[in-house]
């Protein structure tokens, strides 16, 4: 079992980042982090392992790899899994048995809807590469007097990485692969088939 890492000790650059993403809309969603210190994906040398480091030192919320869930999913672990990417990313692919969740969702309005599901159950919750995962563990591990869940982990690498492994996905009418999040991440996506 993977330890939790330390919440993020600066309240305030939480604060400012998730009021970026919700008053920014989508595409300031998609272009500010890697301002903020994640990797540049129209970089030909940017990885995944590097945009995965990063995001694990800007959001330093506990982690679960693809390896590990798999492993626990095959064992019969009672896990719930919230995907928190947006409507159209969900429908084209998703985690076998994953609940969406909007990625701006207040913890107090996840909770109050899946408080019964989320009871003894370990809760991961993953979205493309784990930026805007990140921040929803950390509202809802923030709000952990209320949560009845056993642990909440962020998914490292998100659905990226789980696709990149060949793992099982949920596809839509017509779908085929992982959505591309947006042309500058889709560049990422090239370079991991």
């Amino acid at each position: 079992m993977e330890m939790p890492k330390p919440l993020l000790p600066n309240r305030r650059l939480v604060v400012g980042m998730v009021g970026a993403t919700i008053l920014g809309g989508a595409g300031m969603a998609m272009a500010w982090p890697w301002r903020r210190g994640l990797p540049d994906p129209t970089d030909p040398r940017t990885t995944l392992q590097a945009v995965e480091d990063a995001i694990a030192r800007l959001l330093p919320e506990p982690e679960i790899t693809t390896t590990a869930l798999a492993a626990r999913l095959a064992a019969g672990e009672r896990i719930i899994l919230f995907d928190t990417r947006e409507p159209d990313e969900y429908a084209q692919s998703h985690l076998p048995g994953a609940l969406r969740v909007a990625p701006d969702a207040s913890a107090s309005a996840i909770l109050a809807q899946y408080r019964a599901l989320m009871a003894d159950a370990t809760v991961v919750v993953y979205c493309s590469v784990g930026w805007r995962s990140g921040l929803v563990v950390q509202a809802i591990r923030r709000a952990a007097n209320d949560a009845p869940a056993k642990a909440v982990f962020n998914l490292r690498g998100g659905i990226f990485r789980w696709h990149a492994e060949g793992r099982p996905l949920e596809f839509g009418p017509g779908a085929s692969g992982v959505h591309p999040f947006s042309r500058d991440w889709g560049q990422l996506l090239k370079r991991l088939g």
